[in-house]
This record gives C-alpha cells, sequence and structure tokens, in this order.
C-alpha cells in the first residue's frame, strides 16, 4: 500500500485523543454504532453473550463490558463513511512526513469496505464469553474471594467452571455498580478494579474463531452482509491473527510484515490487499476501540499503526516506488478514460478547436488537462469554447470524484 500524492484537502490537526472524544460524543454516530449491536444481538444469542462480557481494564478502558470496545470501534468506523474523521488531519499521522498517500490510502480502504470492517468488528472477540479467566493481585480483595483461575482452566473440560466463576464476576460487578448508581461507566471500572484488583484474560481466544459455532456465525454475518466467499477467508485469518497485530508492532518489525506477507502467499491472497485490511483492523481495533488509563488519565495508543506502516516500508523499500509507479499508470489510464468519455481527450479538443495535430496543439492539451485537474490555469478561446470545455470538465468531475470531494 504505497501512495506518494495526498488527495485529501487538510484540515486543523487534532490530537488523537481530542478526536475520539469528539466523535465519542456524536449521538449520531453513537445510534449508527448501537443500532448495529442492538440487532446483532437479538439475532445471534453468541453476541448477546459477547456484549456482556467483562474487559480488562489494562487494555481496555473504553468501558466495563466488550460492548463499549465494539461501539468505540463502529463508531471510528462510522466517522470515516461520513467524512467527520479523516485519518492525515490526527496530528500523531501527520507527522509521519512522506507517509501521507499511505495514511490516506488507508482510510479509503476502510472507507470501501465498510461491510467487511463491520463484520470483523462483531466477530473478532466472539470467544471472549466462552474463553474467559481470572487472576487476582496477591493480597487483593479478589484473591481473597478466590479469583484466581488455575490453568486447568484454559482448556474446554472445565467450560463449567469458567462458567461458574464467570457468573461469580459478573453478579460481584452488578452489586458493585449498584452501589455508584450515578458514576459513569468507565468510571465503575477503574474503580471496581481498584477495589478488587481482579484481571481478565481470554485465553487463545482469537484462534477460536475456527470452532464450528463461531465459524457457522461468521458464515451467517458475511452472508447478510453480502460479502463474496474471498472476503469470508480474509476475515476468518485475520481474525484467527488479530492479537498478534499489536503485539508484532509495540516497536519497529519489517520482518513481521514479511512473515505477515508469507502467510497471504500461502492463503492464495495478494500480499497487498492483506496487509492493507490488517491496518485497518489494526487502527479499528487497537487505535480506536482500545482506551488506555494512565495517572494523567484516558488515552488511545497510535504507536503500533505508525510502526506498522514504518515496519511496510522498511521491509521492502522497493517496492513502495514500484507500487506508486503502478499506482501512477492506473491513475492515468483512468484519467484518460474519463477524458475520452466527455470529449476532452486529444481527437475531440482538435475538433473543438479547430487546431491540427502538432506541438502548438499538444501544448495547449496538456494546458487543457492541467487547469482540469487543478495545477494550472485554463487557456481561453472564446466565450462558447470555453462553455463547452466547462461543461465536459463538469461532467469529468463527475466520473473520477466521490460526492463531496
Amino acid at each position: 500500500m504505497w501512495r506518494f500524492q495526498s488527495v485529501h484537502e487538510r484540515s486543523e490537526t487534532e490530537y488523537l485523543d481530542q478526536m475520539i472524544e469528539r466523535i465519542e460524543g456524536d449521538e449520531h454516530l453513537r445510534g449508527h454504532a448501537d443500532a448495529l449491536l442492538h440487532g446483532a444481538a437479538t439475532q445471534e444469542p453468541l453476541i448477546a453473550q459477547l456484549l456482556t462480557t467483562p474487559q480488562d481494564i489494562r487494555y481496555h478502558a473504553e468501558g466495563p463490558t466488550v460492548r463499549d470496545h465494539l461501539r468505540l470501534m463502529l463508531t471510528g468506523l462510522y466517522a470515516l463513511a461520513e467524512d467527520k474523521l479523516h485519518l492525515i488531519d490526527i496530528e500523531e499521522f501527520r507527522r509521519m512526513k512522506g507517509y501521507e498517500g499511505e495514511i490516506e490510502e488507508l482510510e479509503e480502504i476502510i472507507k470501501e469496505n465498510i461491510g467487511f470492517f463491520e463484520v470483523f468488528t462483531l466477530c473478532h472477540d466472539i470467544a471472549k464469553y466462552s474463553t474467559m479467566t481470572f487472576s487476582s493481585h496477591e493480597g487483593s480483595r479478589g484473591a481473597e474471594l478466590g479469583f484466581h483461575s488455575p490453568r486447568t482452566h484454559h482448556f474446554d473440560e472445565a467450560a463449567h467452571e469458567r462458567a461458574q466463576m464467570r457468573d461469580r464476576y459478573l453478579e460481584l460487578y452488578r452489586e458493585f455498580s449498584a452501589m455508584h448508581p450515578t458514576a459513569p461507566d468507565k468510571e465503575v471500572q477503574a474503580q471496581f478494579y481498584l477495589t478488587y484488583g481482579i484481571a481478565v484474560h481470554y485465553p487463545h481466544h482469537a484462534r477460536r474463531i475456527h470452532a464450528p459455532v463461531n465459524e457457522d456465525l461468521l458464515d451467517r454475518f458475511c452472508t447478510a452482509h453480502k460479502l463474496p466467499s474471498r472476503d469470508r477467508d480474509l476475515l476468518d485469518d485475520l481474525i484467527s491473527h488479530h492479537m498478534e497485530f499489536n503485539g508484532d508492532f509495540h516497536d519497529l518489525r519489517p520482518s513481521a510484515i514479511g512473515r505477515y506477507a508469507h502467510l497471504s502467499s500461502r492463503r492464495g491472497y495478494d500480499a497487498d490487499d492483506f496487509i492493507d485490511l490488517m491496518q485497518g483492523c489494526l487502527f479499528l481495533d487497537v487505535v480506536i476501540g482500545s482506551k488506555r488509563l494512565a495517572p494523567h488519565g484516558y488515552w488511545h495508543d497510535p504507536t503500533p499503526l505508525i510502526n506498522c506502516l514504518r515496519s511496510e516500508h522498511d521491509w521492502a523499500p522497493h517496492r513502495r516506488v514500484e507500487k506508486a509507479e503502478e499506482r501512477q499508470k492506473e491513475e492515468k489510464r483512468t484519467r484518460n478514460k474519463a477524458f475520452r468519455e466527455v470529449g476532452l481527450d486529444g481527437v475531440a479538443l482538435m475538433d473543438l478547436l479547430g487546431m491540427e495535430a502538432g506541438p502548438k496543439f499538444g501544448q495547449t492539451l496538456r494546458r487543457v488537462h492541467a487547469a482540469i485537474q487543478g495545477k494550472g490555469d485554463m487557456p481561453r478561446f472564446g466565450k462558447k469554447i470555453d462553455g463547452v470545455i466547462s461543461e465536459r470538465a463538469g461532467e469529468y468531475y463527475k466520473k473520477v470524484f466521490d460526492v463531496g470531494e
């Protein structure tokens, strides 16, 4: 995923935390996210269970249950879809000089695959409810109450024991929450952890997407979203590896990009497509959807995505040039096709201007095309011809730009 040219007209930047606070306060975006979650939970008992799954505040301080995590991911997804958020306008990404094209292309990838990322959001943590275990700080109230799962609880044979401890935890949390009826959910989550010191774990939950019951759920969502079989296979792999994406890019790690490229090849995917979608998952799941709590307050960490983008470049720098050249050729082919269709190609303009082929016409053609693309002033040919060119230019813009651009 490599581009050099930036296409978004940039605004003033916001820091990531400010941006997320802004979109979290958008009632329309929140309502859209809640509507999808409600509909999914109504139709699928596994989703209803997932939404009640408690979260580990060390990694997910956005709220006490997985519902809060999924809602925040969807809020970010819909903010992108509605142009209420642009990645290049986030200060931490704007500082990545030379990566403007890659950042904007990541935004385009996400926008072009809204249904794909909705399904990823709904299904990527589906096994958390069934795999949940607990640990407690030594000497904490949680430890006194027995919230420390032995390793035997990690295996399928201990499903009953896991369920018993999960129910005890949920009841304890309900009682604690009832004692703080006016406090915001995420503050209750923080106070509960400080009071009891109970950490929540979901061992190997990502790989549990391969369990038949979860595979069937993924199939139903892909069908409902009209996703092709290729997207369903990609989602299967992206979900099963999604916990590795964050861990791999705490630091620069070009070798991890090579590993994902090898995985893509082995599975029959285009490596660039897989890495593009992986970065979209990383952005929504880790950067947007995972709030952290520190002494200075709540914050979000863009570092894994930044390191991933830089690792992709460092893994094979020559690919950046190759991909940019190929994209420029494709953009030129698309542009020339649109010029032909609206009557702004060389043949049509020679007829309109009454000119013969030659250096003079070539210069005129280049000036007209440059002006239409915003790279210079339009030459004047008289009121009638200027009007025809203006009308054809309007048709050209309809073909090559989305509404709003």
